[in-house]
């Protein structure tokens, strides 16, 4: 049978028509030298963006029926309100508040837990975000469906789990309000302030890969994220670098796959950072049209079901030796 992959893609005429001028690379900053904020360009309020109407075209007609009613109850819950502030607060240290954090996080559905320290320069263009911390938190996702894609129960999966970021990070903010700290939760896949990619990396949970998503050592490419800010007094976890970059580094396929050659076979400079990247401009009118697509991380070979934990051990020695 045919692959998605071997099926040669052109836009259709609509989805062409709604590309903006300017190029969605050019937004992300790629080849810029010097340091900057990101800007916006896909998952926040349209009137905002360059490719907004592409993102509304997507939700209208890209997004299978099945995937909708997953969406649609993740925006209702993302409505509900959070209990107000406690007005007296446990007397805790960090260490013990964090602890405390990251077992109230895996008690509300999340499946991995890291703590970062927000960096102001992973905050959005034209946002703010004035908080001290973010808990990022991860949901696993069946690796079945998720090879699947480009199919409709791939991207049904995709937003189910989004869901549960979100209410894993609405109940974890719920739980902090409780304790007498004020917390703001986001979940996918509409972006909230910040970048949440470098947060969760330097939150321990793992590595960017080639295909421009994470790699966890448990869960290989196969999760999703959310993420709680607070000025909750908590302690950072350290990242988690175990081998996935060298693995990348030499593997071809999720290149070899992508039905659009958008994902770059080496790093490229963005916003002064060397870094894997796939082309923008490429990627999106596939994306829109093929069931929000994640053939990528589909085909990981990190995401093949119970390969990540030994992969990242294997990796890990090979840095070892390296190092010795």
């Amino acid at each position: 049978m045919t692959k998605a992959w071997e099926i040669p893609f052109s836009p259709r005429p609509e989805v062409r028509a709604l590309l903006p001028e300017i190029s969605g690379n050019a937004i992300n900053g790629l080849g810029e030298a010097e340091a900057r904020q990101a800007t916006p360009i896909i998952w926040h309020d349209p009137s905002i963006l360059a490719h907004g109407d592409l993102q509304q075209w997507f939700f209208a007609n890209g997004c299978a029926p099945e995937a909708n009613v997953e969406r649609l109850a993740n925006q209702e819950y993302t409505q509900r309100p959070l209990p107000e502030v406690a007005a007296e607060r446990p007397d805790l240290g960090a260490a013990e508040w964090t602890d405390r954090v990251k077992a109230a996080a895996l008690e509300r559905e999340a499946d991995l837990v890291g703590i970062a320290r927000l960096d102001p320069a992973w905050i959005f263009a034209g946002y703010e975000a004035p908080w001290n911390w973010m808990v990022v938190l991860a949901v696993a996702m069946n690796p079945a469906a998720l090879a699947t894609a480009p199919s409709a129960r791939s991207q049904t999966e995709v937003h189910r789990q989004y869901g549960r970021g979100t209410r894993a990070a609405q109940k974890l903010a719920g739980w902090m309000h409780e304790q007498g700290w004020p917390a703001e939760p986001h979940g996918g896949p509409r972006a909230g302030p910040l970048l949440i990619i470098p947060a969760a990396i330097e939150a321990g949970l793992g590595e960017l890969g080639k295909h421009g998503s994470m790699i966890n050592r448990e869960h290989g490419s196969s999760f999703r994220l959310a993420t709680v800010l607070t000025d909750m007094p908590l302690v950072p976890d350290a990242p988690d670098r175990f081998g996935a970059d060298d693995f990348c580094q030499s593997c071809r396929i999720c290149a070899r796959k992508c039905p659009v050659d958008a994902i770059q076979p080496e790093r490229r400079l963005v916003r002064g950072t060397e870094k894997w990247y796939v082309d923008f401009d490429l990627c999106i009118p596939y994306f829109v049209e093929r069931n929000g697509c994640g053939i990528c991380i589909g085909q990981c070979p990190w995401s093949l079901p119970g390969v990540a934990p030994t992969l990242a051990e294997r990796m890990t020695r090979r840095r070892q030796r390296r190092a010795a």
